[in-house]
């Protein structure tokens, strides 16, 4: 089985989740866990609307509606599903922190948009319309902004006046954005270290520590109400599984950054011929290339005084 999309409840006792095609639900600690829904097509990308009910994405549609995917609302106990969203592609519902507001991808052109709707699916607004598909979309802990990704870079937008801030700016694919629910960190995920792992950097974009370091992929970073625990998806194992780690208390990027540099220094140093390999790089293989080149000319001038041609 393959899961995704861990999304908390609201008290911190449960998570839901996607496996494979359906719906499923399991207490914080993985126990318990049951199918919530599932149809005979694809359904993902669920979070907790209140304590009773959730928000996911299907394939399946109410009867004479156009065949897309949309965002549904259902009861926990896999009762009363009701479709918010037709006539276009809408995916990844995240609920506002007053609860008022969904914000959702959406196809109505040939990307995805970012868009906001009350929570009764009505009063669609688009909310960005660049080049290229927007998506992971996430909402600020105060409701002002929404963070989402673009091109390999996280953005946030201002919900009321639609201006726009980079706070990733370059050649790494950083993607699925989420703030700490009290507004001091924001967990990603990034290619920088080679590898796509989980990544924290400072609300405002500055600073980087990394916290996953699995071979594979992790992705899906999903913070605990209480900002202690990060849910997420790693496929470390073979199979794509949900995994909650646990942060250090006192958590501080420039700390973090300060101890790790001087680790490195204290523990390796850093002699003359490593300054010159990180410095001038072209020197020393130029250098080599001269002594293999001396090397080989001495050599078949050898060989050749050996069988008398000189």
């Amino acid at each position: 089985m393959n899961e995704d999309s861990p999304a908390w409840s609201m008290d911190g006792k449960k998570l839901v989740y996607a496996s494979d095609q359906d719906i499923w639900i399991a207490h914080a600690d993985g126990s318990g866990s049951r199918k919530l829904y599932g149809s005979m097509s694809w359904d993902g990308d669920p979070v907790f609307y209140d304590s009773n009910s959730i928000l996911f994405a299907s394939e399946q549609v109410d009867a004479f509606s156009s065949k897309f995917i949309s965002i549904h609302r259902i009861g926990i106990d896999g009762t009363g599903r009701r479709q918010l969203t037709t006539n276009a592609h809408s995916r990844e519902p995240a609920l506002s922190p007053d609860g008022g507001r969904i914000a959702y991808i959406s196809r109505i052109g040939n990307d995805y948009d970012i868009w906001v709707m009350a929570t009764d699916g009505t009063s669609k607004i688009r909310l960005t319309d660049g080049k290229g598909d927007e998506k992971d979309p996430s909402w600020s802990p105060d409701g002002k902004y929404i963070l989402y990704s673009l091109q390999g870079n996280i953005l946030k937008t201002d919900v009321a006046t639609g201006s726009t801030l980079k706070l990733t700016n370059d050649t790494f694919e950083n993607t699925d954005p989420e703030v700490s629910p009290d507004g001091t960190w924001m967990a990603f995920v990034s290619t920088r270290s080679g590898d796509q792992d989980i990544w924290l950097m400072n609300a405002d974009g500055k600073g980087a520590i990394q916290l996953t370091s699995d071979s594979g992929i992790q992705k899906g970073p999903a913070w605990s109400p209480d900002g202690k625990r990060i849910a997420y998806v790693s496929d470390a194992s073979g199979e794509f599984n949900i995994r909650v780690m646990t942060l250090e208390d006192g958590l501080s990027i420039s700390e973090y950054t300060e101890h790790e540099e001087i680790v490195i220094q204290d523990e390796k140093g850093s002699s003359p011929l490593d300054q010159l390999l990180t410095e001038k790089p072209w020197l020393v293989i130029s250098a080599a290339g001269m002594v293999v080149l001396v090397f080989v000319v001495f050599m078949i001038r050898k060989f050749l005084k050996k069988v008398g041609f000189v």
